[in-house]
This record gives structure tokens, C-alpha cells and sequence, in this order.
């Protein structure tokens, strides 16, 4: 039988209702795959080139794009750049997201964005987070890994890097058309949100290692001067650098210009054990006429002129090229306090604790062990005073006297550095206003610490 009425609609209406839940079940989970697959499809990074982020930057603009290169550190770059056509010579500078540090701001390049601990950066707007991962970790090493000093004593630059990295890197890509980023706004941005691949070589620099070095210097006579002038190479006319050959044979060196540091500077090995250096001028002088009757103009070597040999060898050895350099950057950032400079500043008007007024490395090294326990970290073993510079005195923005200056110490192997940044700032006040027994209080420290160890396998 088939029952009362009022069952079988009851039947009717519960299956109704089961179909109908059903159906709103696959529709919602069919919504919820076309959501999940739109949601990836718009996080999926543009592949381009540099050379079409800097020939076409509006159509990348505050895009999510990938792209590959050769990343350039250094006291004025932080770009990444590759072999590709048509290039511009835009380039693009590099920031990275998320609150991670950029090395430019260790390297005090001065063109970076400002970072706030776990808040992620903003630029024009966007928040960019970042991917914090052992290939980030990498890329963010490797990059800005440097010596401190060469084995003979002169400065580094980005000749001293320890690597040359190329890196597969995915970000934010922001236009610089209208307002640039980087180095006097030289450049487009990309801040990094993700590192995809790097590729690290390690370079002839030397880790470590300590050095013993002497040197010659040549003064050329008259007629030397005018015989190494006639050489192509040796004239401002021709790309000075293919000189030092030349100079070189003086001493019975046989090198190669191209053999040397890529780098502005004098010819240097690349394992930074000899040096070439010339010392002098140029004059122009009429040589001769052209079929018009124009006289053309030849340079020649001032009279002065002189070019010293340094060579350099290692008392200790440095560490193996295998061996793999990490460095950490520690920096404290603004450390002045108005309240205890001016009651410091009392005290030395009382007559305490007068060196604070002159020695400069007693104070700044007494600011570093501060920070040096903050940081937990080990104190230098071997650690020398490389120099104390003070600037001349100026004027603050309300006109009061001031003066800045800075102390840097080295380590034996130049695999550390200590610079403490201090100011005599113009709101304290010495007896008839003399800036000389003004206080120096430190402003800022900075610790770049690298290590050498075997590379794990």
C-alpha cells in the first residue's frame, strides 16, 4: 500500500529538500575551487626581462613579476642587470620586503627603505611581504660579503666582495618614470618578495689571512716620462689601465691589464698581492697639424710623475677559497639622548671626566662594549684602532656650533670592522662657548662581523 497522503508528501519534500542540499553542496564547492584557482592564478609573478621592466616600466607597474640577472653591490649600486637587448642603462635597484634589512644599509649607501620589525615594508601604498627562507638568507649573504681592507692596508670597495652573485628573484616592480628610486633616483625598484634560485661564485679575494708588504717607487726621468707618453696606452686619450703593463716591466713584471681588479682603481692582482701605482699629471700639447691645418693635441706625463710596486705576502695564510664567508651586520642606530648628553656635558663643566671632550676611541670604544653585550656577541680577539677622524666644526639647523667624527677599528685579518659615529651636538653648552671642550657623545655603532668555515656538503 502506499500510505496516507500526508506521508507521501512528506516523502516527496524530504527528498526535495536532500537533492536541493545536493546540489547547494557541489555548487559551493565548485565555487570555492574557481575562487582558489583565481586566487593563484593572481599571485602568479610575470615573467619579463630587465631590459622590458626598463623599456616598458607602466606595464609593470605595481606588478607582481620575476626576473633573472647579475645583482651589482656596492657603495653605489644595488641593481640587478642582465645580457639582454634592447638595453637602456635604466637599471633596476633592488629593496627587499617583509621588515628584512636591505645591505645597503649597512654599506651606508643611504638608498633604502626604511624597515620596521615584523611589519611589512610599504611602498606607494602596497605592503610587500617576503618569503624569510635559506635561499633568502643566502642571497642577502652572499651579495654584500666583503673584505674590509685590502692585505695592504688600502680601502675596500665593491673590488673586495667576496662573491658574484646571480639570483632568479620575484617581487614588486614599482615604475621610476615619475620619481625614481636608489642612488640619486637613478632607477626603477623591484622590492623582493621571493628568492628562487641563486648562483654564488666565489671570487679571488682573500678571507682573512695576514700580510706582510713592501714597496719601490720609480721616478722616471725626463726622458723615460716622454718615452712611456708616446705608448697609446699610456695617454688620457686611450684607457690608462693598458699602461701598467708597461710600467710594469720597469721591475720585470710581465702582467696583463685585463689580468687585474675590475675596478676604477690602481692595477691590483686578484688575489690583492701586488700593486702598481701611478702618481702624477698630464699636459696637452699641440702636436701635429691635421690636412685642415687643426694641430692635434698629445698628453704627456708631468715631470713629477712616479709609480710605485707593492707586493704583499702572507705571514698567516687565508682561509681556503672552498671555505664558504658569512657575515653579519649589527647596527645600533640613533644612540644620542639629549637629557644624558646635557647632564654628561654638567659634569664635564664641573670638571669630571674631561677625556670625553677629546679622546674620541675611549669614547667610542666604551659605546661599543655597550653594544657589544646587547648583541650578545664575542668580544674581538685581535682588534686594532685603524683611525679617529674628526670633522671640521659647522653649524646645526639653529645655528648652534657642532662637530661629528667617527673611530673605526680593524681585525688582524679584516674580517672585522667597528665604526662608531660620535657628535658634539650644538644644544650643549661649554665654558665661552668651545666647541673643543663640548663633549663627544656616540651617535652609532656598527658591527660588520664574517666568518670562514668549511662549506657543509
Amino acid at each position: 500500500m502506499a500510505g496516507p497522503l500526508w506521508l507521501q508528501l512528506g516523502d516527496i519534500m524530504m527528498n526535495s529538500m536532500a537533492r536541493w542540499l545536493i546540489y547547494l553542496a557541489v555548487l559551493l564547492s565548485a565555487t570555492q575551487v574557481v575562487a582558489a584557482q583565481t586566487n593563484t592564478q593572481a599571485k602568479l609573478p610575470i615573467r619579463a626581462t630587465v631590459c622590458q621592466l626598463e623599456n616598458h616600466p607602466s606595464m609593470y607597474d605595481r606588478k607582481l613579476v620575476q626576473t633573472e640577472g647579475r645583482v651589482y653591490f656596492g657603495k653605489f649600486d644595488f641593481v640587478i642587470d642582465a645580457d639582454c637587448q634592447p638595453h637602456s642603462q635604466a637599471r633596476v635597484w633592488l629593496d627587499l620586503g617583509g621588515d628584512i634589512v636591505s645591505p645597503s644599509e649597512y654599506w651606508g649607501i643611504g638608498n633604502f627603505l626604511p624597515k620596521q620589525e615584523g611589519v611589512d615594508v610599504r611602498v606607494r601604498g602596497i605592503a610587500i611581504p617576503a618569503v624569510s627562507d635559506s635561499l633568502m638568507d643566502k642571497f642577502v649573504n652572499d651579495v654584500a660579503a666583503t673584505r674590509f681592507r685590502k692585505p695592504n692596508g688600502d680601502p675596500c670597495g665593491p673590488e673586495c666582495l667576496f662573491y658574484e652573485v646571480s639570483a632568479t628573484v620575484t617581487g614588486i616592480f614599482f615604475s621610476g618614470a615619475k620619481g625614481g628610486f636608489g642612488m640619486e633616483e637613478c632607477c626603477h625598484l623591484l622590492v623582493v618578495e621571493r628568492v628562487t634560485a641563486v648562483s654564488s661564485r666565489r671570487t679571488s679575494v682573500p678571507a682573512g689571512g695576514e700580510y706582510e708588504c713592501t714597496s719601490d717607487r720609480w721616478q722616471p726621468t725626463p726622458e723615460e716620462l716622454k718615452s712611456l707618453s708616446a705608448i697609446p696606452g699610456c695617454s688620457l686619450r686611450a684607457d690608462f689601465r693598458d699602461c701598467y703593463a708597461v710600467l710594469a716591466k720597469h721591475w720585470g713584471d710581465s702582467i696583463k691589464a685585463n689580468a687585474g681588479l675590475d675596478y676604477d682603481g690602481p692595477w691590483t692582482s686578484r688575489d690583492m698581492t701586488r700593486y702598481y701605482k701611478f702618481a702624477g699629471g698630464f699636459i696637452s700639447k699641440p702636436g701635429q697639424r691635421d690636412s685642415a691645418g687643426n694641430p692635434s693635441w698629445n698628453s704627456e706625463m708631468t715631470p713629477n710623475s712616479s709609480v710605485t710596486r707593492e707586493v704583499c705576502h702572507a705571514t698567516v695564510p687565508p682561509r681556503p677559497a672552498s671555505d664558504h664567508i658569512s657575515c653579519r651586520f649589527y647596527r645600533s642606530g640613533a644612540l644620542e639622548n639629549k637629557d644624558s648628553a646635557m647632564a654628561l656635558q654638567k659634569s664635564l663643566n664641573s670638571g669630571n671626566e674631561m677625556w670625553r671632550s677629546a679622546e674620541m676611541a675611549r669614547v667610542g670604544w666604551l659605546a661599543y662594549e655597550e653594544e657589544e653585550k646587547r648583541w650578545k656577541l664575542q668580544a674581538p680577539s685581535e682588534i686594532k684602532l685603524e683611525k679617529c677622524q674628526p670633522w671640521p666644526p659647522g653649524k646645526d639647523g639653529d645655528g648652534n656650533e657642532q662637530q661629528w667624527g667617527y673611530c673605526t677599528w680593524l681585525a688582524k685579518d679584516d674580517l672585522e670592522e667597528i665604526t662608531v659615529q660620535m657628535h658634539k651636538p650644538g644644544y650643549l653648552k661649554a665654558p665661552a662657548g668651545d666647541v673643543e671642550k663640548v663633549a663627544w657623545i656616540p651617535a652609532d655603532v656598527e658591527i660588520n662581523l664574517c666568518r670562514a668555515a668549511p662549506t657543509p656538503h
